[in-house]
């Protein structure tokens, strides 16, 4: 299918692709369809683009970025909205906010999403630990892990790219990232 967007032009995405959100996202209700959009030229960040409202992406990482020790306990409701059983294997990401100065860039460890990668099933919780935060610094440990990424690129690729940004969907099942780890 062909996915018509605002920010990153028509992307070509398969049904393998749609991540489906029972609830939508928090302060998006209405809108229950996603895919996750990449770029090469931006590595580590993530787009969850709305395929029912073009203008609806959000900024995801990985949480691990920002806290290693990131383990937020999903409850009994959230395992039951993804229909997660204990073979599926799940994804996690958290929302960043980036504004226009990147220096303020912030994630929010308070409400991560979790994907189902076995039945493209998502949910976005809301924590009520006291421990994380909703605008936890993130510039610093996003630039730390960027300079960690190994480099194969020639000067020339990289003008290459900037001049045609190229997105692509991000098959989830299977998907397992840094972490690959489940929930």
């Amino acid at each position: 299918m062909k996915i018509q967007t605002t920010r990153f032009g028509t992307i070509e995405a398969g049904e393998e692709c749609v991540i489906h959100f029972r609830d939508g996202m928090v302060g998006f209700s209405n809108l229950k369809n996603y895919v996750l959009i990449e770029s090469a030229s931006m590595p580590l960040i993530l787009w969850l683009q709305s395929l029912e409202d073009i203008k609806v992406a959000f900024p995801v990482i990985e949480p691990w970025f920002f806290k290693r020790d990131y383990n937020p306990h999903l409850t009994e409701a959230d395992k039951a909205c993804m229909k997660l059983e204990t073979a599926d294997k799940t994804k996690m990401f958290v929302v960043l906010t980036i504004p226009q100065e990147m220096a303020n860039m912030t994630a929010n460890l308070k409400a991560p999403i979790v994907i189902n990668a076995n039945k493209g099933l998502g949910t976005q919780l809301v924590l009520q630990e006291k421990t994380y935060e909703v605008r936890v610094p993130a510039h610093d440990a996003f630039n730390q892990a960027l300079s960690n990424l190994p480099i194969n690129q020639s000067a020339s690729d990289v003008a290459e790219e900037e001049e045609v940004e190229v997105w692509t969907a991000v098959e989830y099942r299977g998907f397992t990232g840094a972490k690959g780890a489940n929930v």
